[in-house]
């Protein structure tokens, strides 16, 4: 599989995990401090046009929980310690089980009257907003991932997406991929497109 992209507004951090096996029972991650600086993925929004109070980046929308006494969500340890990393980061991940996108992968400006089915949302809109998408079509975005290619306790193979503007250098790469290969085994590879 191969990610490229179609825009240069944007530098996203790709993170492909092999391998993993995602244990039943595990320890979630602390809370991480909600209060990072909210600059750069608002940033990102602001460059396409989307009002980023409006549509919240995912990483924001998970601190605000957080800072109204909520918590992480507990899905998964794959989920949960990217939900961490996003949160500690305040850049928008996306998750996919790479056993469910067909294809290679490109980054793309969604076109009209594309949506897809989110987790927990069903029906996203994508016309005019960052979009991840496979020989299938779309399947992720900054602000809410696809149903279709969701990971689970199934779930070996996984891409792990940064979301950044351009010209962010997404320093903590090593630190994501070390710290979700700690919590669900496997090896990693990173790579940043721009």
């Amino acid at each position: 599989m191969r990610v490229t992209s179609e825009t240069d507004l944007i530098a996203l951090g790709v993170i492909v995990l092999d391998g993993i096996a995602l244990p039943a029972d595990y320890d979630p991650p602390p809370t991480p401090d909600p209060g990072g600086d909210r600059t750069p993925a608002r940033r990102l929004y602001r460059a396409i046009g989307i009002d980023p109070t409006r549509y919240r980046p995912s990483s924001e929308a998970l601190a605000r929980r957080i800072a109204k006494g909520g918590d992480l969500p507990r899905i998964n340890a794959l989920v949960d310690h990217a939900n961490f990393c996003s949160v500690s980061l305040m850049l928008p991940f996306g998750g996919y089980d790479l056993a469910k996108v067909a294809g290679d992968v490109v980054l793309r400006i969604g076109r009209p009257g594309e949506r897809y089915e989110g987790i927990g949302k069903p029906d996203v809109s994508l016309d005019g907003r960052y979009v991840l998408a496979d020989d299938e079509g779309p399947f992720g975005n900054p602000t809410s991932d696809s149903f279709r290619t969701r990971i689970t306790p199934e779930t070996t193979r996984a891409l792990i997406t940064i979301f950044a503007p351009a010209g962010d250098p997404i320093e903590r790469l090593a630190f994501v991929a070390d710290r979700l290969t700690a919590a669900v085994g496997g090896t990693a590879t990173t790579e940043i497109v721009a």
